[in-house]
C-alpha cells in the first residue's frame, strides 16, 4: 500500500475493506476494522510484502495479455475516487474501453461509462482459494464487494476481475452492478462509521470478538433465551454429547493402537506410509518460580513481598459457558 493510499484510508474506507467491514473477509473481523479506526490496534503495515511490491510492475507485464482477453484496451487509471456522502475511497487500477468485446458481451452494447478493470497477482492463498471458474463471476465475497465499491464509486456499469493463478494463467471474471448489493454496502458502511464516531464497538459476530468485547461478566445479570437462543444452546448441548462419545471411542482406539506400535517409528503398509510415531523436537522450560524462590533467599521479607507486588499483573479469568444439567443430551 502505497503512503498516498495508506494516508486516504486514514479518514475513509477503502474499497478492498469492505469484505472485513461486513463480516465476509478471512484476513479480520468488522471490530479488527474498528480497533484500527479508533487507534486502539495498529494498521497492518504491508509495505515490505513482496507480494505487495510486485503488484504495480506484474500489473505493467499483465497488461497485454489481459487486453487480449478482454478483447479491448486498458487504460491505468490509480485516481482517487471518493464517495460524495459516505466515508468510502478507491483507487482503481485500470479503467476498460467502452467497446471492448467482453464488455459488449456482458452489457449487450458499449458501456456508457468506462468499467473497471482490477488485477489480482500475487499468486498466493488468493488465488488459490478466492476465484473460482474462469469466464464467470465467481470470485469471493471480499472481491465482489471491492469490485462493487469501485463500481460505486466511479459509476461503473461492471467490473471486471483479472487474476494470475499458478500455471501460470489468466483468469477474468465479470461482475455486474447491483443496486441492490450497493444499497446495503452503503447501509453498512454508514452504520459502521456510526460505531467509530461514536467510539462504540460493533456488534461482535463471532465468540472470540465477543470476548474481546464483553470480557467480564455483571454479576447476578440474567438474560431471558428468547428462541434462537435457545436452540443454539440445545445445539450446542447436543454437539458436546457427540463429541465426549467420540472422544471416548477414540481414546478406546488408541488404547488399542499405541501399545502395538511399541518404540515403532513408522507404520507402513505395502511399501506406502501409514502412519508415524515419532518424538517432536524436545523443549525447554525455566521453572522461573522456583528461581524466584531461591533468589528470594539472599533478600529480605519486605524486599521480597515488594518485588513480587511490582511483577504481578492481575488478568480476570476466562469466562466459561456451562450448560445446566437439563440440557444435556445423551445420543
Amino acid at each position: 500500500m502505497s503512503d498516498t493510499i495508506a494516508a486516504s484510508h486514514e479518514n475513509a474506507i477503502g474499497c478492498s475493506q469492505l469484505g472485513q467491514l461486513m463480516g465476509v473477509s478471512p484476513f479480520g473481523s468488522p471490530l479488527d476494522l474498528w480497533e484500527q479506526y479508533t487507534g486502539r490496534q495498529a494498521r497492518p503495515d504491508i509495505g515490505g510484502d513482496l507480494r505487495v511490491a510486485l503488484g504495480t510492475p506484474m500489473e505493467s507485464v499483465l497488461q497485454p495479455f489481459v487486453e487480449t482477453r478482454i478483447g479491448g484496451k486498458l487504460r491505468r487509471d490509480r485516481k482517487e475516487y471518493r464517495h460524495p456522502t459516505l466515508p468510502l475511497v478507491g483507487h482503481v487500477d485500470f479503467r476498460v474501453s467502452r467497446s471492448a468485446a467482453m464488455v459488449i458481451d456482458a452489457l449487450s452494447r458499449s458501456a456508457q461509462v468506462r468499467p473497471v478493470l482490477d488485477m489480482k497477482t500475487s499468486l498466493g492463498w488468493g488465488a488459490k482459494h478466492r476465484f473460482g471458474e474462469d469466464g464467470t463471476d465467481a470470485v469471493d465475497d471480499s472481491v465482489l464487494l471491492q469490485m462493487h465499491g469501485y463500481m460505486m464509486l466511479t459509476g461503473a456499469p461492471m467490473a471486471i476481475v483479472a487474476a494470475l493463478v499458478p500455471g501460470p494463467e489468466i483468469k477474468t471474471y465479470t461482475i455486474l452492478a447491483d443496486s441492490e448489493m450497493q444499497h446495503l454496502i452503503e447501509e453498512s458502511i454508514d452504520q459502521f462509521w456510526w460505531y467509530v464516531q461514536q467510539d462504540l464497538p460493533p456488534p461482535p459476530r463471532s465468540e472470540a470478538d465477543a470476548r474481546r468485547t464483553y470480557q467480564t461478566a455483571t454479576a447476578g445479570r440474567c438474560i431471558e433465551a428468547d428462541a434462537e437462543m435457545h436452540q443454539a444452546l440445545l445445539d450446542l448441548a447436543s454437539i458436546k454429547s457427540h463429541i465426549r462419545e467420540a472422544e471416548k471411542k477414540e481414546q478406546a482406539i488408541r488404547d488399542r493402537l499405541i501399545p502395538m506400535l511399541a518404540d515403532y517409528e513408522q507404520v507402513t503398509l505395502d511399501g506406502k506410509q501409514l502412519a508415524t510415531f515419532r518424538n517432536n523436537k524436545a523443549s525447554e522450560r525455566t521453572a522461573w518460580q522456583e528461581v524466584a524462590r531461591e533468589y528470594a533467599m539472599y533478600l529480605d521479607d519486605e524486599d521480597a513481598e515488594r518485588i513480587r507486588k511490582d511483577h504481578t499483573i492481575v488478568t480476570p479469568g476466562p469466562r466459561v459457558l456451562r450448560l445446566a444439567k437439563a440440557l444435556e443430551i445423551i445420543q
